[in-house]
């Protein structure tokens, strides 16, 4: 191969990797614009997640681990939610249900937003959550 030749392939090896690099750079982390706004406790059997994508691109998949802690804050069980293919600026409440092994709850605390389905369904030990919310009280025509 020519000496011109490789230059201008390495030049071009070069670029495209510098291109990649900076395209990465510019795509935010799901974790980071992946919202929860709030996730309030329903009845005994649900509660109701806020969320909106604010990834300036579709998400292929999401899953959200969260943590049920009782009126004195012990935590009672884990659970997680999986949303799929989320277009940018989508933003819903949605009600979940609660998995079947734990008991009546206070509180669902957020513990981590990921992309890596066999780390959010695993069984594990609580993790350090972000934050908590707790029984904003009757909700007006709830059944």
């Amino acid at each position: 191969m020519p000496k011109c030749l490789k230059q201008a392939a390495t030049c071009l090896f070069a670029l495209a990797a510098f291109a990649g690099l900076a395209s990465a750079e510019q795509k935010p982390r799901i974790p980071a614009c992946f919202k929860i706004h709030a996730m309030i406790r329903a009845d005994a059997e649900h509660y109701w997640t806020n969320w909106t994508n604010a990834c300036p691109y579709t998400i292929d998949a999401v899953y959200v681990m969260v943590g049920f802690l009782d009126e004195s804050r012990r935590w009672l069980g884990n659970g997680v939610w999986a949303m799929y293919f989320i277009t940018p600026g989508a933003s819903r409440i949605v009600r979940f249900s609660m998995p079947v092994e734990v008991p009546d709850f206070y509180s669902v605390k957020l513990v981590k937003i990921t992309t890596n389905s066999e780390e959010a369904l695993r069984s594990s030990p609580p993790l350090v959550a972000d934050r908590e919310t707790g029984d904003p009280g009757p909700v007006a025509g709830a059944h």
